[in-house]
């Protein structure tokens, strides 16, 4: 079970993500969970690129993007 402190880090961390550009990605992977994660957590590709009708090269682009971003917030 997460904390208050935890929950609160992770929705400006999400904040952060739409303010910079992947809301688009946030909002697919938030909204749709059960269709882009595996029952173990790891992301389903092939789900999220369905779900969000792009290729898969953009989507591992976007998730770069992501990772930049989170990478300079710490």
């Amino acid at each position: 079970m997460k904390s208050h402190l935890e929950s609160l880090e992770i929705a400006e961390l999400i904040e952060k993500l739409k303010k910079n550009g992947c809301g688009e990605l946030v909002d697919a992977l938030l909204n749709n969970e059960s269709d882009v994660y595996t029952k173990k957590g790891r992301l389903n590709k092939s789900g999220a690129c369905r779900i969000m009708k792009i290729k898969t090269k953009k989507l591992e682009d976007l998730l770069e993007e992501a990772k930049l971003v989170l990478t300079d917030s710490v």
